[in-house]
């Protein structure tokens, strides 16, 4: 089952300091998304609330997303993310039951989803 991990972070220090976590987190950032079983991995910096780092990562199975736990990559990024202060921590992981696109083939958003018809 395809897992996705999503949430915000936030840090004293405000938008330096997050700027400061996801530049030096680069390499992490990067060496994630490499692993067996990662579909998408980003931290972003709010564009409204520059204190707060939006996560979102997408893993194919339960099995990748522990493997990912146990990886030199996640324990250095949790290293990296211990210099800084974290002041709020809201991170889920949900389970997908399906996946479907969100427009149709003419570009516009679909009017049915998942046998749900506006």
């Amino acid at each position: 089952m395809r897992l996705i991990v999503a949430g915000t972070l936030r840090f004293a220090g405000g938008e330096e300091a997050c700027v400061a976590i996801i530049r030096g987190g680069a390499q992490h950032i990067a060496s994630s998304r490499e692993e067996d079983g990662c579909v998408a991995y980003n931290w972003a910096v709010d564009p409204l609330d520059p204190g707060l780092i939006h996560v979102y990562e997408e893993w194919e199975s339960e099995r990748a997303l522990l493997e990912h736990f146990a990886h030199s990559s996640y324990k250095a990024m949790r290293e990296h993310l211990g210099r800084f202060e974290l002041t709020g921590f809201a991170v889920q992981i949900y389970s997908v039951a399906g996946i479907e696109p969100v427009y149709g083939e003419d570009g516009w958003p679909r009017t049915e989803i998942f046998g749900v018809t506006l």
